[in-house]
């Protein structure tokens, strides 16, 4: 495998600017790089930095085709999948084959956000993972980001950790392992040289109970912050936990 790195992680939303005011509001994390070029002119995409070489994806969909809008429909905003970033996607894509799981229309698409290929939640470890190798018209980590705050509010350094419920955590990172050739330790998945992904057990039925949960963000100034946005209103618990700040869906602060 030829895993480099955490790219990026989608998060499908209703309200396209809602959703990206809250991102600058409360968190001072300015959605920016918008663009209207993917599912044939029916999609608006924008991204927030996060300091790691990668960004969350802001996706609002209508083409009622196509995965982000079936998702927004069945399960409400939030965190849809991973990116994982590859340097030899064709033969990421022919040992996953090997393995006879089926790759989303069994092609390698040319999106114009990169190379793409598709592994779904009944066939990996329960929500989506892609593997994306950047071409010409893909979004890479912009120069000018590198080195730069985070947050114009907060003292967030990067994200360090994505936490997902899966039915059996033993039995997840080892399907990880098989499809993507990335090891675990103690229900940890290291996602390439710049992120993690934590597995946890399965606290409920419900299907949106299972699969990627929420985002923790490293800060220099964590007691200031969780206090800035207590002022704000934000529900904050006393684990760091943001509920509810608009982005659609929870994060953390360590």
């Amino acid at each position: 495998m030829a895993i480099i790195r955490l790219q990026h992680v989608g998060i499908v939303v209703r309200d396209f600017s809602k959703v990206c005011r809250c991102f600058e509001d409360a968190l001072g994390m300015k959605p920016r790089d918008f663009r209207d070029d993917q599912s044939e002119g029916k999609q608006h995409d924008s991204r927030v930095l996060l300091g790691n070489e990668c960004w969350i994806h802001v996706v609002y969909n209508w083409h009622p085709e196509k995965r982000p809008y079936l998702y927004l429909q069945e399960y409400g905003e939030g965190l849809e999948h991973i990116a994982l970033e590859s340097d030899d996607i064709e033969a990421d894509v022919e040992r996953i084959r090997r393995l006879g799981v089926p790759i989303f229309r069994n092609e390698i698409l040319n999106a114009n956000d990169g190379f793409e290929a598709f592994v779904y939640p009944e066939d990996g470890i329960g929500f989506t993972v892609e593997l994306i190798q950047p071409h010409k018209t893909s979004w890479t980590y912009p120069e000018d980001a590198e080195g730069a705050p985070v947050s114009s509010k907060l003292g967030v350094r990067s994200a360090s950790r994505l936490t997902a419920v899966v039915a059996d955590v033993e039995t997840s990172c080892q399907r990880f392992e098989e499809l993507f050739g990335l090891s675990s330790r103690d229900g940890c998945i290291q996602l390439g040289d710049n992120a993690c992904l934590e597995l946890q057990t399965d606290p409920g039925t419900a299907p949106r109970n299972r699969g990627l949960q929420r985002i923790t963000f490293e800060t220099s100034t964590l007691e200031s912050d969780l206090e800035m946005l207590r002022n704000q209103g934000v529900a904050v618990g006393e684990d760091g936990l943001l509920s509810d700040c608009g982005v659609g869906f929870p994060i953390q602060l360590s």
